[in-house]
């Protein structure tokens, strides 16, 4: 697992719009996502792909669409979104898409992302990236299969808010369950040293990264 030294969301949309960095931040972590993801199974009841949906927080969502709204009505249509979603999906890339899946030490490959649009909610000011990560090799469900979804360098903070925040598309083999499992919240001493760190450090601390790398919100899958 690669170590990340700033989101790819931050680069992106700052390089879309023509803009050198987000704002100062005083504190890790620097974005918020609400988490959805649906496992998808496929005709021979292998996984086959993660279908994602990451909802920004508000100042986030509002600073990155900045001069997007081309014909200036205040809607931001998918296709005017369609530029920022393809650099992000395309950077995420280098950050193995905060998206990791495997069995005990075995991890399971992604390919490039498929399917990625951006909706903009505007009576809630936040912004969503759809996209789906079809595996390289269609997983067969033996034994526990992992999904994780974070960021072990803190930087954006990956949180499922709901019952089914992950779960298991329409299609799934009847005898597979899934189990979520919230990251853990940071204590309120590891919670005040990263909060330390100054904003334009990207990378964690190793004493850190000790921390923040178990700090996963993970879903268990099983097909008995």
């Amino acid at each position: 697992m690669t170590r990340s030294g700033m989101s790819s969301l931050v680069f992106s949309a700052a390089f879309l719009t023509g803009l050198s960095s987000m704002p100062e931040a005083d504190a890790h972590p620097h974005v918020w996502v609400d988490t959805r993801a649906e496992v998808v199974f496929d005709a021979q009841d292998r996984v086959s792909a993660v279908r994602h949906a990451w909802t920004f927080d508000d100042a986030f969502s509002v600073y990155v669409i900045q001069g997007l709204d081309e014909n200036e009505d205040g809607i931001y249509t998918r296709e005017e979104l369609s530029s920022l979603a393809q650099v992000n999906v395309e950077s995420l890339a280098d950050y193995e898409f905060f998206t990791f899946m495997g069995v005990e030490e075995a991890e399971v490959d992604f390919d490039g992302p498929v399917d990625y649009w951006l909706y903009y909610d505007a009576d809630k000011s936040r912004l969503t990236l759809n996209f789906t990560l079809p595996l390289k090799q269609p997983a067969l469900v033996i034994g526990d299969l992992i999904l994780e979804i974070y960021d072990p360098e803190a930087f954006v903070a990956f949180s499922v808010n709901e019952e089914d925040s992950i779960k298991l598309a329409s299609g799934a083999p009847n005898n597979c369950s899934v189990e979520v499992k919230p990251a853990e919240e940071m204590d309120d001493a590891f919670a005040a040293a990263l909060a330390e760190l100054p904003a334009d450090q990207r990378q964690v601390p190793d004493e850190f990264f000790s921390v923040t790398s178990k700090l996963s919100n993970s879903a268990v899958i099983r097909c008995r």
